[in-house]
């Protein structure tokens, strides 16, 4: 269409260029030509890439792993973090099922919402790190005074030492509430329904780890992205199976076995992907359970799928507030037997 433009003197000056330079191109001043002009195209190619990784802003501090780049021994981090606040009474008797809670320093009103809802059902603790700046803890101290059912460590608290966290916790249980028949460890925007919660243990009572199994997962290689894998940590392309983090159930017969495999197994940042696959699937090769009720989504459609499930994640605490006397008023309903479908699920 362009040449259909231009005139036929036109086109014979651009042929004639053409000839031109494939001719200069082509004879031993052309090559000299090109030769001379490499590294100038080259130290020109350097130089945008460094002004390029000039431009581009750092990975988010949370996202650092250089701590895991020194050393990847659990047994390493475990000697080094100090237990500041811990109930002085727990587990007085034999439970059925222990609850750990991943929260944070700032999720006051996480904690609080749980402890009068769901938490008011199941012997539930809540473990914290320290902020940068500690100005927290005196808070921390109040609420502990208040409540005798948090556990603070110092430990900076950001999603890479998530792993750290709950090999802490694990840590804890063992010591401290040893007779528990099985611990679920949980995050503080998961609501749990005790009633549903109780026929998935008797279901899964012979079962070492259960949980929502996730297959042949693609790890994230992003480091702008909060489940940052790098490939120097977990250098396969796949991860062929893991419970999600969200709420995975550790049989009490088994917890002993993971967390002292942990002890030599080096550490990754996805805490869900080490202990389950890492540690307990590839390295004790336990088998993982998958159970749909316990749940790492939301539906998208009130009633009957928050009655059917034994947890459920991404709750606000006003959402939990909300739903929680809805889902006690459901009973003993059938009708909602029929939905159990992840269809109604996001």
């Amino acid at each position: 269409m362009f040449t259909r433009c231009l005139s036929e003197r036109q086109l014979y000056f651009i042929n004639m260029r053409r000839r031109r330079i494939c001719k200069f191109m082509g004879s031993r001043k052309g090559l000299l030509f090109v030769l001379a002009t490499l590294p100038v195209f080259y130290v020109s190619w350097q130089l945008s890439h460094a002004v390029g990784e000039a431009l581009t802003p750092p990975p988010p501090p949370d996202q650092i792993l250089h701590h895991l780049r020194a050393n990847r021994s659990l047994i390493h981090f475990l000697d080094n973090i100090n237990l500041l606040i811990e109930p002085s009474s727990v587990c007085q008797k034999k439970v059925p099922v222990l609850v750990l809670v991943t929260s944070t320093p700032s999720h006051h009103r996480h904690r609080d919402v749980i402890r009068n809802t769901w938490g008011k059902h199941q012997e539930t603790y809540f473990f914290l790190g320290l902020t940068q700046d500690d100005d927290r803890l005196p808070d921390a101290y109040i609420e502990a005074k208040q409540h005798s059912d948090l556990i603070v460590h110092e430990l900076q608290d950001h999603y890479q030492n998530l792993t750290l966290k709950v090999a802490l916790m694990l840590q804890w249980a063992l010591r401290r509430c040893p007779r528990a028949e099985f611990v679920f460890k949980t995050d503080d925007d998961v609501l749990i329904n005790p009633r549903t919660l109780e026929t998935v243990l008797e279901d899964n009572k012979d079962a070492a780890l259960f949980g929502y199994k996730k297959e042949n997962s693609v790890p994230h290689r992003d480091e702008y992205t909060k489940w940052y894998l790098p490939r120097w940590l977990y250098n396969e392309d796949l991860i062929p199976e893991y419970l999600s983090g969200t709420g995975y159930i550790i049989n009490g017969k088994n917890l002993k076995e993971i967390f002292t495999a942990a002890l030599h197994v080096p550490l990754i940042n996805m805490e869900d992907v080490y202990f389950t696959y890492v540690v307990a699937r590839r390295a004790l090769g336990l088998p993982l359970t998958h159970d749909r009720r316990l749940s790492p989504y939301k539906p998208w459609i009130f009633t009957c799928p928050y009655k059917n499930y034994a947890s459920i994640h991404s709750l606000s605490p006003e959402e939990m507030e909300i739903i929680w006397p809805k889902i006690q008023s459901l009973g003993e309903s059938t009708f909602c037997s029929y939905f159990t479908s992840e269809l109604l699920l996001y």
